[in-house]
């Protein structure tokens, strides 16, 4: 991992970017039986498979961090800050180790049912949520946001790597 410059100014400013998107999706509907679509997760995607996946992992943490410091995140307990926060943004963050086929991005897929994962664990053990009560809440938002971030990153990738001229580290 090259820590320089240009790094460092691109993992700042992926970290704003889903901060600032974070924001936003609190403009969005709720699912009804709760969360949201967290479209905001195309920046960590986009760092990781633009600079790498140790890169994506950092800006997961940062992010996950700031998310509490910013009170966008809420603390109920251990289980729930590494199985709902935690882990879910560093896999994010780590999408790119899966290669893409034919320019779809099967890491966000992996990603993001790995997340699914993590979250119904932490229903389990934190919330102690019945499975089909854990699997009505978490299936649907990030199903959802599996979609708004696969169709983002296909729109934005090819834009931004052409323009950073982006090698993977």
């Amino acid at each position: 991992m090259k820590l320089d410059t240009k790094a460092m100014t691109l993992m700042a400013m992926f970290a704003a970017m889903q901060i600032v998107l974070e924001f936003l999706t609190k403009f969005t509907p709720s699912m009804p039986q709760g969360g949201n679509v967290a479209f905001s997760l195309v920046a960590i995607f986009l760092c990781s498979y633009l600079l790498g996946p140790l890169y994506g992992a950092v800006v997961g943490l940062v992010c996950c961090g700031l998310h509490f410091a910013l009170g966008l995140a809420t603390f109920y307990g251990p289980y729930s800050v590494a199985f709902d926060y935690v882990i879910p943004m560093v896999l994010c963050g780590v999408a790119a180790i899966v290669p893409s086929i034919k320019h779809f991005p099967v890491g966000i897929v992996v990603a993001m049912v790995l997340k699914t994962i993590s979250h119904l664990i932490a229903g389990w053990y934190q919330f102690k949520t019945p499975l089909k009560g854990n699997l009505t809440y978490n299936v649907p938002y990030n199903v959802g946001t599996l979609v708004a971030c696969v169709i983002l990153f296909m729109i934005l990738y090819p834009r931004l790597e052409k323009v950073l001229k982006m090698k993977k580290a």
